[in-house]
């Protein structure tokens, strides 16, 4: 027999483990770039009817997240993420950003530059915003027994066969996509005043999503779950508070508002 002859059996052995290594090494290499916010358009309209648009002073966004969600925290079985170091900007722009988009298309408010030009002056305090994702460890065990079994089927020998099922267990645990359940919300609390400071109207709603997915341990989709989750907590906050709002409008006009 020839030196050079290398048996089947070996050979597809390695070339397996060799491809599942450029799996786990390509999943690892994923999700390394700063997150975005891809907010989407409005649709509503929340026009006020006969009645001249109010001129609107977003004055500050205070961020009242809990720590949590300012650090992110967790690896494999829940995850709180993006972190505020993830993020492209600050949480507290990225929000604004995406108010101050919703009150222009809505045409429910003018946004104005100056706190003197304004009807009214709002400011928000940002409560919530951000993920989280969560796996069973069930979902492991079945993932880390299936590469074991494998493992036990390649093997020559043994000891062989041990080695081999723990070598395909650990990396069909971290290869394999798992059932993964993705929450996001979004909580805001909006006060709006007049011009001199007196608080007339205080509302706070809280915005979520939950899906789930199959997602490999070592990947982090963190931008593609941002913006398909995220945002549309965002919305759905938004669209819950200047609903609100809009009929606060109304009800001064009509001189039947109550704080």
């Amino acid at each position: 027999m020839s030196r050079n002859f290398v048996p089947r059996k070996i050979a597809s052995r390695t070339a397996l483990l060799a491809a599942c290594l450029l799996v786990v090494l390509g999943a690892t290499s994923c999700g390394s770039g700063k997150i975005g916010f891809v907010y989407p358009d409005e649709a509503l309209d929340f026009q006020l009817p006969n009645m001249k648009m109010p001129a609107l002073y977003i004055d500050t966004v205070t961020d009242m997240r809990p720590l949590d969600q300012r650090t992110g925290q967790g690896h494999f079985l829940k995850i709180t993420y993006p972190g505020d170091d993830s993020w492209e900007l600050p949480p507290t722009q990225i929000y604004a950003e995406a108010l101050a988009k919703d009150l222009e298309q809505t045409h429910l408010v003018e946004l104005v530059p100056l706190h003197s030009q304004a009807d009214y002056i709002l400011s928000v305090d940002l409560l919530s915003m951000g993920c989280q994702l969560d796996r069973s460890v069930t979902s492991f065990l079945v993932t880390g027994a299936m590469g074991a079994g494998l493992g036990m089927a390649l093997g020559e020998s043994g000891s062989d066969s041990a080695k081999m099922a723990a070598a395909l267990g650990l990396i069909a645990m971290v290869a394999i996509p798992v059932p993964t359940k993705n929450h996001a919300e979004c909580e805001v609390r909006m006060v709006l005043k007049d011009r001199t400071g007196n608080v007339l109207w205080e509302k706070a709603c809280l915005g979520e999503v939950d899906t789930k997915k199959y997602v490999t341990p070592t990947a982090r989709q963190d931008q593609e779950l941002v913006n398909e989750h995220l945002t549309v907590a965002v919305k759905r906050a938004n669209a819950c508070l200047l609903g609100q709002l809009r009929q606060e409008f109304i009800q001064r006009a009509d001189g039947t508002s109550q704080k």
